[in-house]
């Protein structure tokens, strides 16, 4: 079980976009996926399930925050976490029946236990209680996070075997990189073990010279953590978004064989010995 993390420290990369689109790609090639929102905003949630995780007012029926809850029980167990983990998780349209798809769903109510998790120390290990306690057997594991640093961002960090880091082609674009790619190290030192991969992927690529030439930028500096293949900003990939798995499928646009090839050159380095 491999699991990714996509996080950025900037607000308007295309994170749960990617995310989401990666998760897609992840189960048309037969894999099987658990998406987990990490982010309170709730958009990965809002995208996939919003008819089926919310009453009629609006708060969630199930996720993270009962979750996050079950965990800071003082009469916390394993074996009741592991019930709580598992009725707190939707079920997705994977397309493919022998295909597991799943969301692990958040939305505002999550914030109020940000400083429980780390008062309780609970951080480092919250990712991997969750995960041990799963008995489906999903190939990989794509998480969400906010695009700021929160308890639950560094929850993500602590548990993830690989990074992603959406980014877009522009000044501050490169500061974010720049900021996140030092709190990923200090990570790497705390928890003692180092990422299988740490990946930058540019998203809302435009056809402008400010932005080809953040890109180059960012390719000569980071030549070393940059996806080959950038995702053009284009009003067809938050419609691939819509669409669900299918929008894989066969007959696709220019614009959508383009983002599907950087999704197979993301899929080649999340996955490379």
């Amino acid at each position: 079980m491999l699991k990714v993390c996509f996080i950025s420290m900037k607000g308007g990369t295309g994170k749960t976009t990617l995310s989401v689109l990666f998760s897609y790609y992840l189960v048309q090639r037969g894999l099987s996926v658990l998406l987990m929102d990490m982010d309170p905003q709730g958009n990965a949630t809002i995208a996939l399930a919003e008819s089926k995780v919310f009453d009629d007012r609006g708060f969630l029926t199930k996720g993270f925050p009962f979750v996050i809850e079950s965990f800071l029980s003082p009469g916390f167990s394993r074996e009741d976490f592991g019930r709580v983990v598992s009725s707190n998780i939707e079920e997705l349209d994977s397309v493919k029946r022998e295909t597991n798809f799943h969301l692990l769903p958040n939305f505002l109510e999550s914030h109020k236990y940000d400083l429980h998790l780390v008062s309780n120390h609970a951080v480092p290990v919250f990712v991997r209680e969750i995960l041990d306690s799963l008995n489906a057997g999903y190939d990989a594991v794509v998480m969400d996070c906010p695009p700021y640093l929160s308890s639950l961002s560094y929850a993500a960090l602590y548990g993830a075997d690989v990074i992603v880091i959406p980014a877009e082609a522009s000044k501050f674009g490169l500061v974010g990189v720049e900021l996140l790619l030092t709190v990923v190290g200090d990570v790497v030192r705390r928890r003692n073990a180092h990422y299988k991969n740490i990946i930058i992927q540019p998203n809302r690529i435009k056809n402008t010279k400010a932005c080809i030439f953040y890109l180059e930028a960012m390719r000569e500096k980071y030549a070393q953590f940059v996806s080959p293949v950038f995702v053009k900003e284009t009003v067809e990939v938050p419609r691939m978004v819509r669409d669900g798995v299918r929008s894989f499928g066969v007959g696709m646009s220019s614009q959508r064989l383009q983002a599907v090839e950087a999704m197979e050159a993301l899929f080649d380095k999340v996955f490379e010995e």
